[in-house]
């Protein structure tokens, strides 16, 4: 008995050593992030780290079962041998050093995302060769998470090192001694089944019961990545999803649009400009300060601004589909690479092509870099340019792609050959990590308090001189330009108006404590610019989301022919104007003034966009508005589930 308590002791050993390294872990995340938490007290903190340890226990009993069963199993001497008790060693440090580096690592990628890495990144690293020719600079800009990675190696080898040197037990193999091993394993191999389901609830624990314990911007702090990337593997699906009869949807949210034939179809080119990484905090009109895009805010005072624009998510390749196809994500794969990245969509390059425009897609990637090339010609794309077709790599930036600059002029270029009228669309690169700028201006652009800001100002200056050229052709007055950022990207969010002058060049502290709630963290800029047509100016206050530039071009142009699109017209004053994002777990509905978060059973909480970092939840005191925008969104997601589902996304289905 007492040799089989040894065993156990050295099981329990392992276990809470493992425990107190993935607390330190989420210790490492909170610091780092802090300026995304500075508003949660150190109780709350507790708190959920407390129960944190619930999502621990799982992630380590699941990962750590063969070494369970080596400490459990009736070995008898067998357990002693020395080559197995190195081989158990060896086998503990690796699983566990790489749950643990994966834990410190998002911690950094948190910074950039907003949430815990779920299984799409590890997809994104197998579809794009980009992300490992950054893995090296990633080490040197973030060389403490490698050094960090040393001593924790050395942490779990000291299970190891004490069994080398206690006493060990006589082994006796009697029948009393067997019954006792066989219950107490059954025992421990019990408790540990439960402890990998996470308690006694009928499913096993998952990204949603963190919801159930905090609000979705506090939900990571519970978390951990191992977890987050154990449970959505191979959960990729939509969940089925049904809250009305379907023929009741359309009292709540209407997909389906309905053309104008009355009216004459305005054959106007479109050009629609995504910018990697471009936060609405960094540009100046729209928060009133001097901010990084001079030339965006001189265009946005000839053009309509939409002062309330959302982007579809915190991805590039969230993006997209958003735009071109009025698609949101509301899943934790993005489209592109999910099971319903092959679902027939109505796009707005199909649409255009019906009314004989030509399209075209650039992007100065390496050709199959998120998969995009592939995706936008099954997105009825006429044309796609990346690096292969720009075919000159002095212009490399050596790890994204083309550098900005000059991939915009050749669009230009390659636009100037289309037959009119046209559809392009542009997504840019410079403004993405490691943020590298063409030699040339290494000293033109200064650093501001994110080093994301000096390559915004390279791209802002990219932009400026892309129109410049583009003014001098002969389709530009017949062109309507929509620019819109792909998502948001890091924030400065310092504690008092005294750290903003510090820093220096930044919005006011108000605005800053809005980009970082659940809301705020989507808003980006959008605007459309119309040369030729000084009618499409000035601001749009209603909600705008990625998905409505779609219908409202379609709208501007007026588009024939009916269509369904999850977005809707700005122009529309009869539709509904709000946002949808799945935010940690929880869906999320922005409208007005008002933001509702859902389980997909009940609403968690509605807050006032005056409430700028979610203090107080108004699900009492704000009954009937709480009802509405739970109906909007649980039509919104009913339709979003049985479409993709079924694959029925187009009309003619």
């Amino acid at each position: 008995m007492r040799e089989y308590r040894f065993r156990i002791l050295r099981l329990l050993e392992k276990l809470g050593l493992l425990l107190i390294l993935f607390s330190l872990s989420r210790l490492f995340f909170y610091i780092y992030n802090y300026s995304l938490f500075s508003d949660v007290s150190i109780i709350e903190i507790a708190r959920l780290f407390f129960i944190g340890i619930r999502f621990d226990i799982s992630v380590i009993i699941y990962f750590n079962l063969i070494i369970i069963l080596a400490h459990t199993l009736p070995l008898g001497k067998l357990y002693y041998n020395r080559y197995l008790q190195l081989s158990i060693s060896i086998l503990y440090i690796i699983i566990n050093t790489l749950l643990i580096s994966i834990n410190l690592g998002d911690s950094i990628f948190f910074h950039f995302t907003q949430k815990r890495s779920t299984i799409d990144v590890v997809k994104f690293i197998f579809i794009s060769d980009d992300v490992l020719k950054l893995l090296p600079k990633f080490a040197i800009d973030y060389w403490f998470v490698p050094i960090l990675i040393i001593p924790i190696v050395f942490i779990l080898n000291i299970p190891y090192k004490r069994f080398k040197k206690l006493e060990k037990p006589q082994y006796k193999l009697n029948f009393k001694n067997f019954i006792y091993k066989f219950l107490l394993m059954s025992l421990i191999l019990g408790i540990s089944l439960i402890g990998a389901r996470g308690g006694f609830q009928l499913r096993p624990l998952s990204i949603m019961h963190a919801t159930k314990y905090s609000d979705a911007k506090k939900v990571p702090l519970i978390l951990n990545t191992p977890f987050t990337l154990m449970t959505t593997y191979g959960h990729n699906e939509v969940k089925d999803l049904k809250y009305f009869d379907n023929k009741k949807l359309t009292d709540y949210y209407k997909l389906k649009k309905d053309g104008e034939p009355d009216k004459t179809f305005q054959n106007k080119n479109i050009v629609i400009i995504l910018l990697e990484s471009f936060s609405k905090e960094y540009v100046g009109s729209l928060n009133n300060y001097k901010g990084y895009t001079p030339f965006l805010d001189s265009l946005i005072g000839n053009s309509l601004v939409f002062t309330n624009a959302f982007s579809s998510g915190y991805r590039s390749m969230d993006a997209i589909p958003s735009a071109v196809t009025s698609i949101p994500c509301l899943i934790d794969d993005p489209i592109i690479t999910s099971v319903y990245g092959n679902n027939k969509y109505t796009s707005l390059a199909d649409l255009l092509e019906k009314k004989s425009y030509e399209t075209a897609f650039f992007h100065g990637g390496t050709n199959g870099t998120l998969g995009l090339d592939g995706f936008v010609t099954f997105l009825g794309f006429d044309k796609y340019y990346g690096r292969t077709e720009y075919d000159n790599d002095f212009d490399y930036d050596g790890y994204w792609g083309i550098y900005d600059e000059p991939f915009l002029q050749f669009m230009i270029s390659k636009v100037d050959e289309m037959q009119q009228p046209f559809f392009a669309m542009e997504f840019t690169l410079s403004s993405h990590y490691p943020y590298s700028l063409p030699p040339k201006y290494d000293t033109i652009f200064d650093e501001g308090p994110l080093r994301i800001h000096r390559v915004v100002r390279y791209t802002d200056n990219a932009l400026r001189n892309f129109f410049k050229e583009a003014s001098k052709k002969d389709w530009y007055k017949n062109t309507i330009f929509v620019i819109s950022a792909d998502h948001p990207a890091q924030s400065v969010i310092p504690t008092d108006n005294n750290n903003i002058e510090e820093k220096g060049n930044l919005p006011d502290s108000d605005l800053l404590k809005y980009y970082k709630n659940t809301s705020g963290r989507y808003a980006i800029p959008i605007l459309f610019y119309a040369p030729g047509d000084t009618s499409l100016t000035g601001v749009y206050s209603n909600t705008f989301h990625q998905s409505d530039i779609m219908p409202s071009l379609l709208d501007l142009l007026n588009y024939d022919d009916n269509y369904l699109a999850f977005g809707n017209s700005a122009f529309d004053s009869t539709a509904v104007h709000a946002a949808f994002h799945y935010v940690n777990g929880l869906f999320q509905i922005t409208k007005g003034n008002y933001c509702l978060l859902f389980n997909g059973e009940n609403p968690t909480a509605i807050y006032e966009k005056h409430d700028l970092e979610h203090k107080t939840n108004l699900l009492e005191e704000k009954p009937e508005i709480a009802s509405e925008l739970e109906n909007i969104l649980k039509a919104y997601i009913q339709e979003y589930s049985q479409r993709m589902r079924t694959n029925n996304l187009t009309t003619k289905h």
